[in-house]
């Protein structure tokens, strides 16, 4: 499974709550899902109630796992639980469809210290 965000910011900001402070060093790499690809989406409504909290971790690692068993799709959308109006995708490399994405070439992550500030 490949986790990716919607987009860099968003991406930034999954890093950010994930390691205080960006002690790895980090890489973008664009994916680019085709036109007309398959996308499988989870709602809010369809989450556990305390899905943005860590001990709801284990729950979503099973929707996820289970939608990879499934294989209906290369790309699943879900939510952010930073902001849940926008979406991380899930990526399927056991998928056929997989092989239509078009992964791009690995670029620096420039993080404005300002963010990690106490």
């Amino acid at each position: 499974m490949v986790y990716t965000a919607a987009n860099q910011s968003l991406a930034m900001l999954e890093m950010l709550v994930q390691d205080q402070p960006l002690r790895a060093r980090y890489l973008m790499i664009e994916a680019r899902i085709p036109s007309g690809a398959t996308i499988d989406r989870v709602s809010v409504n369809d989450l556990p109630s305390d899905w943005r909290e860590l001990g709801a971790r284990d729950k979503l690692q099973r929707i996820g796992a289970e939608w990879a068993r499934r294989r209906s799709a290369a790309v699943l959308a879900v939510p952010s639980a930073i902001v849940p109006a926008e979406s991380n995708y899930l990526l399927n490399p056991l998928h056929p469809d997989f092989k239509r994405i078009k992964i791009g070439k690995p670029g620096a992550v420039e993080t404005d210290l300002r963010l990690i500030k106490p």
